[in-house]
């Protein structure tokens, strides 16, 4: 008798120890949000959008994507973002779509984003400011993948650069970089 006593002291003592290790782990997850697969099995899961892609299809219909990946937060590498849409603007330019020349290249600044176009002066330069006003300051449509709407949401200004020192043109975009998952 005196040892079933002890036996059942001892599963209880065990089975005090077994909830607070498993209260314990939830908590855990929770607050450091793990992109473990057990974390998923708890509903801690936090999945990381670090590509523009990702935040596209994010931004389209948020439930699904959370519903996709069993999210219960998200993560934003905003810098990383910026930096797969610079490489965008990159390809853009690159094709003359968003400037008169081949030769222009686009960088970033933290959450400045600057285009350069040696090659353009005077009229061109002019004509190319306007192009970057309207992209940076008027409102676009809604749509996610709409240039303008990424610009204005990710970044707080736009930088230009011509081929002449005084043909630097900066405009804030109209959002002013209000990016909804980075503050």
């Amino acid at each position: 008798m005196h040892m079933n006593r002890l036996v059942s002291r001892m599963w209880r003592m065990v089975a005090v120890l077994v909830l607070f290790t498993f209260i314990g782990t939830c908590f855990y997850f929770r607050f450091k949000g793990l992109t473990h697969p057990f974390a998923k099995l708890i509903g801690a899961y936090k999945y990381p959008i670090a590509t523009l892609g990702d935040y596209l299809r994010y931004q389209r219909n948020p439930s699904r994507f959370y519903d996709e990946h069993s999210a219960a937060a998200l993560s934003f590498d905003c810098e990383r973002i910026r930096d797969d849409f610079v490489k965008v603007t990159q390809s853009i330019t690159s094709l003359d779509l968003l400037s008169a020349s081949a030769e222009s290249i686009a960088w970033r600044q933290g959450s400045i984003l600057h285009i350069a176009d040696p090659g353009l002066a005077g009229q061109e330069f002019a004509a190319w400011k306007n192009q970057v006003v309207s992209l940076a300051t008027i409102q676009h449509p809604r749509d996610a993948s709409h240039y303008g709407t990424l610009l204005q949401a990710l970044f707080t200004s736009v930088t230009i650069h011509g081929s002449n020192a005084g043909e630097e043109f900066s405009v804030e975009t109209k959002r002013g970089g209000r990016f909804d998952a980075c503050g």
